[in-house]
């Protein structure tokens, strides 16, 4: 069913229902008043029969009764009965007699209301001058032709009601969903080929504008996963394929002649480097595609942030003997724990590895810091700093793109998958990184990583002895 159509419906059952307890209610006020007024009538007549017959009748002849004639239907009636509960007075005298128990609840409540066959009864106690008692018992056949007509007026107003109802739901319906008509039309007008439309905000307070709002930011996360897909393809077929050819040329030209001992041995070790390459790029492709398809499977462990990054350091220093990189810490605390984080190690390594192998890449003495600030403030603050080229406030945006290089670093070997695997990694750590660039030149990469410790609890482990401390220090410079 449409909404349109399922709204009407709910906004007519709604409205139908409230107007079925509204008339009712009005119908039964009505009603109530019209009771009133009908017993209020047999109370007068009641009365002003009480008032000319109490006093001058006589007893009831039971023979003269036998003789009058008798109405066998009438519509309403008015008797008196005295203080021994005879019968001394009655309009039609062929009605019944009133059972004792009836006169009795008249003489208790003084003016009582009860139903005899078709008929609405109203007994009351009446006494004359003389103070002699008697019951007095008013009784009509209940009919309001105002009633009825007011109950064939309030169908026909609710059937009209309903009718106006549906009408005016349907529209209101259709007002109300045809800004969802158009931002259907919108959407259905967008192409894969063109994602660059989207969808117009009219009003920037309501439910649908917040709707549209939602709408436009998954088309921009559409069109970036587009982006990065055909920066991917294009990318990825310039780094597999450039080393394949150069691959299959060398062995190809190896065995068009007879070579010597050293030019085959040449010729391996190019094939052994562009093999590397293909390798580092399958890696870094793989822990990538690793990474963002499921990081809810990543455990977390805790470990010294200081020890980590000595370790990468250690490790790029013996891969590559030429990447000379200083390591300082200020600010040591006194307890171990403070330098402890909660992570992945393996996966911080290989940020720390690629911003650190980045950086030594980059700068043309193959030198960069390392700086590490312990703040009191429940952080540590890692600073990466090298002295590059830099980059350029126009390439900032894109840095953290797959395969994205800029022009200034394209001459320097690369996929272009380092620090979009970094930044994988930090955000499933929600670790904070700040991309500073240099004065003239370089930049600084910040990273700030949370302890474990709350530093205003005291922890009950000890605390870093000054000798360990000194070590520390002396060995990082």
């Amino acid at each position: 069913m449409q909404i349109r159509r399922r709204l009407t419906i709910q906004f007519i059952l709604i409205v139908a229902i409230i107007m079925v307890f509204a008339l009712m209610f009005i119908h039964f006020e009505f009603e109530e008043q019209v009771r009133d007024d009908f017993y209020g009538n047999l109370r007068s007549k009641a009365i002003m029969t009480a008032d000319m017959i109490a006093g001058h009748e006589t007893l009831y002849n039971e023979k003269k009764n036998e003789t009058s004639p008798t109405l066998s239907i009438y519509t309403e009636n008015i008797t008196i009965y005295n203080h021994q509960n005879k019968r001394i007075y009655s309009f039609n005298p062929g009605s019944e007699l009133l059972d004792a128990g009836k006169l009795a609840a008249i003489k208790n409540s003084n003016e009582y209301r009860f139903n005899r066959d078709a008929f609405n009864a109203l007994g009351l106690v009446y006494k004359d001058k003389s103070n002699n008692e008697y019951v007095v018992v008013a009784e009509a056949v209940f009919k309001s032709e105002h009633l009825n007509d007011l109950t064939k007026i309030l169908m026909i107003v609710f059937i009209l009601f309903i009718v106006l109802v549906a009408i005016g739901g349907w529209i209101f319906a259709g007002q109300a969903l045809a800004p969802v008509n158009h931002i259907m039309n919108e959407l259905e007008a967008i192409l894969p080929t063109d994602m660059s439309h989207r969808l117009k905000i009219h009003n920037q307070n309501d439910e649908l504008s917040r709707l549209v709002v939602t709408f436009n930011n998954l088309l921009d996360r559409i069109q970036k996963a587009f982006v990065t897909q055909k920066l991917f393809l294009s990318n990825i077929s310039h780094e597999l394929k450039n080393p394949l050819s150069v691959i299959i040329s060398q062995i190809e030209v190896s065995l068009q002649n007879e070579r010597t001992t050293l030019q085959y041995k040449e010729t391996l070790n190019s094939i052994l480097e562009d093999t590397k390459n293909l390798n580092e790029v399958s890696n870094k492709l793989m822990q990538l595609a690793r990474i963002t398809a499921d990081h809810t499977v990543v455990e977390f462990g805790e470990i010294r942030i200081d020890e980590l990054v000595w370790q990468v350091k250690s490790q790029l220093v013996k891969a590559h003997p030429d990447y000379k990189i200083h390591f300082e810490i200020f600010n040591l605390p006194e307890n171990e724990r403070n330098l402890v984080i909660k992570a992945n190690e393996a996966l911080i390594k290989t940020a720390l590895i690629n911003l650190m192998e980045n950086g030594c890449k980059f700068s043309p003495d193959h030198k960069i810091k390392v700086l590490m600030d312990c703040q009191i403030n429940q952080q540590i603050q890692v600073d990466i700093i090298d002295n590059g080229p830099g980059i350029s406030e126009s390439d900032l945006p894109y840095i953290f793109e797959p395969f994205y290089r800029s022009p200034q670093t394209s001459v320097v070997k690369g996929s272009g998958i380092g620090l979009s695997l970094v930044s994988s990694i930090l955000k499933i750590h929600k670790i904070q990184m700040n991309v500073i660039p240099g004065e003239e030149s370089g930049t600084i990469f910040r990273l700030l990583f949370s302890s474990v410790v709350n530093p205003t609890v005291e922890n009950p482990v000890k605390t870093f002895a000054n000798q360990t401390k000194s070590q520390l220090e002396l060995q990082y410079n």
